[in-house]
């Protein structure tokens, strides 16, 4: 290995079920491993942790625009993902990552979207491989 890579992240859900649910079965991430508590999902190529959040309660992200804390994903198809998104009662809140607009049904996003994870968490999906400066896919 040269160098440093990023291989893990971890986030306490509130409900792990429901959190497990929207980033396996709505984003597409693969179970790798369980334990008590927890789920270890993946990309193929980095670990996603979930946590129940068994210490004090969480207090609310911030979420939509104002956000401190979001996660970056790609897939292979955005209409797919849009439309499991949308059959998954997961409302898309913005069209674009950067300089986008208001979701429009009328018009779905070509490009990138972002949707909340159970908890607040914005997620920025993508399907374009030039979105994150950097990222070899």
């Amino acid at each position: 290995m040269a160098g440093t890579q990023l291989v893990h992240v971890g986030i306490r859900a509130t409900d792990l079920e429901r959190s497990v649910g929207f980033w396996r079965d709505v984003l597409g991430l693969r179970v790798a491993s369980t334990m008590e508590g927890c789920y270890d999902l993946t990309d193929g190529q980095h670990n996603f942790r979930l946590f129940t959040n068994s210490g004090a309660p969480r207090p609310p992200a911030v979420g939509g625009l104002m956000a401190y804390l979001h996660v970056g994903i790609m897939v292979d198809d955005l209409q797919a993902a849009i439309a499991r998104c949308l059959a998954a009662d997961v409302p898309i809140v913005w069209d674009g990552v950067d300089q986008g607009h208001a979701y429009d049904p009328a018009s779905p996003p070509s490009r990138s979207f972002k949707v909340e994870d159970p908890d607040g968490i914005i997620v920025d999906v993508s399907a374009d491989p030039e979105q994150w400066p950097g990222v070899v896919v």
